[in-house]
């Protein structure tokens, strides 16, 4: 994984997790949202992709729908566009899930960075995954976290 001068503001309330532990080891971040014994645990996951001289954010975008699609029993995509623009363009996109049973949201954005000094852009996802009756309280602060994500100043 490339090091780079991520910045982001997690949400209150969400807690930082291991990502080997939360099942995905290659993710820069895995924030959760505490819940009671029993249901399911709203997670945020921040993955950051090899920089490159560009960067498809559809493309990405399509292969995160075929990844989930290799572990949902169903799957939709409710809702895709395009956010941002040159030099940052992406996609954000909007998945309804079932898998084991368990009936499931994951809003996705799929980010192409410009890296400083004209030196490429680095791919980055941002999912955040909840149940439809969690989405109220757990969408406004996936849409935060993602409004606040920023490569950093070295000064910062």
């Amino acid at each position: 994984m490339v090091e780079l001068p991520l910045g982001v503001d997690v949400p209150d309330g969400w807690v930082p997790v291991d990502p080997a532990e939360a099942g995905a080891p290659g993710a820069a971040l895995v924030v959760v949202l505490p819940t009671p014994e029993g249901e399911f645990t709203p997670n945020i996951t921040v993955g950051i992709g090899d920089p490159a001289s560009t960067v498809d954010v559809e493309r990405a975008a399509d292969e995160a729908v075929r990844r989930l699609s290799d572990v949902a029993d169903e799957l939709e995509v409710r809702s895709r566009q395009d956010v941002g623009e040159d030099p940052a363009p992406g996609v954000a996109q909007v998945i309804d899930l079932l898998v084991g049973g368990q009936r499931l949201a994951q809003y996705q954005v799929h980010l192409s960075i410009p890296l400083p000094a004209d030196e490429g852009h680095v791919p980055v996802e941002i999912a955040g995954t909840c149940t439809p009756s969690q989405a109220e309280r757990a969408v406004p602060d996936f849409q935060r976290l993602v409004a606040s994500f920023h490569l950093r100043a070295d000064d910062e």
